[in-house]
């Protein structure tokens, strides 16, 4: 199977701008409240500087994959929020269902493995959260922590 090199872009916090006081209560905590963080984040202006970069890899032939802690059932909602801020990907992946309880970089280890699987060999990673910026250079990835993320 060839491999395409890529650029791995988190949403929450680095592709969408996210206060993370403000949804707190709904994502932060043991449970899940997705429908109203969601309603919150369809409002989500994206980050100048990094739809702007992302913009850039794109226009070089890169290969942008969106990683995201977002549950599988709002990859519609995701998407629709990517493509009416014009932000180019080539793949969209997500938080598998029922997987609410995993810490984001638990469940974004398995989705590095099914982006491998899937034939990218990621080079560079955006992200925010510093739980997610430490699993990604654990991995050997370079990654370019775009927000204070120690929540």
């Amino acid at each position: 199977m060839l491999t395409e090199q890529c650029v791995i872009v988190d949403i929450d916090g680095t592709l969408a701008e996210f206060d993370a006081e403000a949804v707190r209560e709904w994502v932060l905590g043991p449970e899940k409240q997705w429908q109203p963080f969601f309603a919150h984040m369809a409002e989500a202006l994206p980050s100048v500087a990094i739809s702007r970069l992302v913009g850039l890899l794109s226009a070089q032939q890169q290969k942008i994959v969106i990683c995201s802690g977002r549950p599988a059932s709002f990859q519609r909602h995701t998407q629709e929020w990517l493509e009416r801020h014009c932000i180019p990907f080539d793949a969209l992946y997500l938080r598998p269902d029922g997987e609410d309880t995993l810490p984001d970089e638990v469940v974004k280890k398995t989705l590095l493995e099914q982006i491998k699987a899937d034939g990218y060999a990621p080079w560079l990673v955006i992200d925010d959260r510093q739980a997610v910026v430490d699993f990604w250079r654990a991995e050997g990835l370079t990654c370019l922590q775009c927000a204070p993320g120690d929540f």
